[in-house]
């Protein structure tokens, strides 16, 4: 039994940071904005909330830098997507690579090649689990409140949905936007800080290895709500703890092949479900008041 519990430590431990990846782009998504570059922004957030732990040697004021950056990291998003009108697809794959060589260069530069120079306080833990693995479960419950019972939960889900509808009532579908932009692209910040902060506790180049992209999909196998992303986000990180035990168990299976196990999962999740998690009808299509859409 004690096997099973630390087993669902680990999967829970290690799909943190893929679950406020996840809850972030599920508030971009069904505001209408696809997100690609997750993946991007998880590495923005990790690298800047070790840099605001180091300044301040404090791991939550360096959980709130990487708010701060994510969140205007969103906002270049939100102008380039939704002002600019540009392909959000394209778009998100620029963030991607954006992020990968502005992190890894600003990194290099900061600290230099030594990794032990990132070495920061790590968040502190309340029984099995770090503070933010509570702050996410929790924000999984207060965001299904949220998006299915309160009014500013309509708006951003009409504004994905059917976003004429928002703007005959006199309601600005690209602040609506905007505003989740930013607030999901912040708690996507959250999970890289948390995957630097609180798995680890220093930064390392490109970190993330695709785990913002195990988020979007965990968004489309979860059908685009919280309660279903948080389940397949603890699929993905049963994957994830899958590697740890046949790792430490010298099962005879090259490396390379145990590490493939979460991405499989993506894989295989999407294939047989993602025909079935639609998205908003708006998702992806610029709105414009001038076009009568």
């Amino acid at each position: 039994m004690g096997s099973v519990f630390g087993f669902l430590e680990v999967v829970i431990n290690s799909s943190t940071s893929i679950l406020f990846g996840a809850l972030g782009i599920l508030i971009m998504q069904l505001a209408g904005v696809m997100n690609i570059g997750a993946e991007g922004m998880m590495l923005i957030g990790a690298f800047s909330g070790v840099v605001g732990s180091s300044i301040t040697g404090n791991v939550w004021m360096g959980a709130l830098f990487a708010l701060v950056i994510t969140g205007v990291t969103g906002l270049v998003y939100g102008f380039c997507t939704i002002t600019m009108k540009a392909n959000q697809v394209v778009v998100g794959i620029a963030l991607n690579i954006f992020g990968e060589g502005i992190t890894t260069t600003l990194y290099r530069m900061i600290f230099g090649m030594d990794s032990d120079s990132t070495k920061v306080d790590s968040f502190h833990t309340v029984g099995p689990f770090n503070i933010p693995v509570y702050i996410g479960i929790l924000m999984v419950i207060l965001l299904t409140v949220f998006l299915y019972k309160t009014k500013c939960g309509l708006q951003i889900r009409g504004a994905g949905e059917y976003p004429k509808a928002i703007d005959s009532v006199g309601m600005n579908v690209n602040r609506i936007r905007y505003l989740s932009v930013v607030a999901g692209s912040m708690i996507i910040g959250l999970g890289g800080a948390y995957l630097s902060l609180g798995d680890l506790s220093f930064f390392t180049e490109n970190m993330v290895s695709g785990r913002g992209y195990i988020a979007l999909a965990a968004v489309i196998f979860g059908r685009y709500t919280a309660v279903g992303t948080w389940l397949a986000v603890l699929v993905f990180g049963a994957g994830e703890a899958m590697v740890y035990r046949f790792q430490a168990a010298s099962i005879g299976v090259p490396t390379q092949m145990i590490l493939m196990i979460p991405y499989l999962l993506t894989v295989i999740a999407v294939a047989a479900f993602g025909h079935k998690g639609n998205g908003p009808a708006a998702l992806g299509i610029p709105w414009s008041k001038e076009e009568k859409q």
